[in-house]
């Protein structure tokens, strides 16, 4: 299959493409090659490279700022995704979005699954809400929901690689413990993505670590105990951590239709921990 991957040089975008490779033609559009909110640029790629599928990445995910600027967030998030469904349907191409755990308004007391109703609680989730209702128009497509991704790599500036820079700095950390979520390996998340387009599943689907919903203490914990570094965490409420965005309280996923895909998330860091050792080492 010949297949387009935008926001290609992202954290998810790197081992995706590589594990894409192995058996499929990948064309890698990064953001500084493709400008999703450009129309005209995302249309004429399109109808250049012909791809059979469409894989979206690339999107716009800082929470605080989608709220304070809405119109960029639907601009980037949800009427780039209505670019490249609406080339899908006219070329008979699919399209495979990657969406998130957000588009729920986090009061559930348990993991969301496929079959809850998305309620967004934020710009961010609704911007995505809209971007999966914009795939359903391709020739055939698969929205991806998944959350609390992590690399684990020396580029990771998200809460894995936060918790691994600060842990070194300091004696103790305030850690959110009112937070619930999947930690989601991206090199899991890349093979996992693999297996639905081989399988050819469609509509949506969760996609994350197994394991139950874990808390960002939790998850901090984990990494610390992990990587042997002796600080303490501590819990605090998330207002001692005020943002823009109002944040929901679950944002932990299960899925009846990919239910044992992926490893436990303890041990997925355990690996990422490891493959972030390694690569160290080497640079050494």
């Amino acid at each position: 299959m010949r297949i387009l991957v935008t926001g290609a040089a992202g954290m998810l975008g790197v081992p995706l493409c590589r594990t894409l490779r192995q058996a499929h033609d990948v064309i890698a559009a990064p953001r500084a090659d493709l400008d999703v909110t450009d129309v005209v640029a995302v249309r004429n790629r399109l109808r250049r490279d012909r791809p059979d599928c469409v894989i979206h990445l690339a999107a716009l995910t800082d929470v605080d700022r989608c709220q304070r600027e809405p119109d960029t967030a639907m601009t980037v998030n949800a009427v780039s995704t209505e670019t490249i469904s609406a080339w899908g349907q006219e070329a008979g191409a699919g399209l495979v979005l990657l969406s998130s755990i957000a588009v729920f308004d986090g009061t559930k007391d348990s993991p969301y699954g496929e079959g809850d109703t998305p309620r967004p609680a934020n710009v961010y989730g609704e911007s995505k809400r809209r971007a999966e209702r914009a795939a359903a128009r391709a020739a055939w497509h698969l929205v991806v929901r998944t959350g609390w991704l992590f690399s684990a790599d020396a580029e990771d500036h998200k809460f894995v690689g936060q918790i691994l820079r600060l842990a070194r700095e300091r004696d103790s950390l305030d850690v959110v413990g009112d937070r619930f979520g999947s930690p989601t390996w991206v090199v899991d998340l890349a093979r996992g993505i693999e297996r639905l387009i081989g399988e050819g599943l469609r509509g949506v689907v969760h996609l994350v670590n197994e394991g139950p919903p874990a808390s960002r203490v939790d998850l901090a914990r984990e990494i610390v105990a992990q990587a042997s570094l002796p600080v303490s965490i501590r819990p605090v409420a998330s207002e001692f951590f005020p943002g823009l965005a109002p944040r929901p309280a679950m944002e932990a996923a299960r899925s009846e239709r990919t239910a044992g895909w992926l490893p436990p998330w303890p041990e997925a860091l355990r690996a990422a921990l490891g493959q972030r050792h390694a690569v160290v080492r080497e640079r050494r």
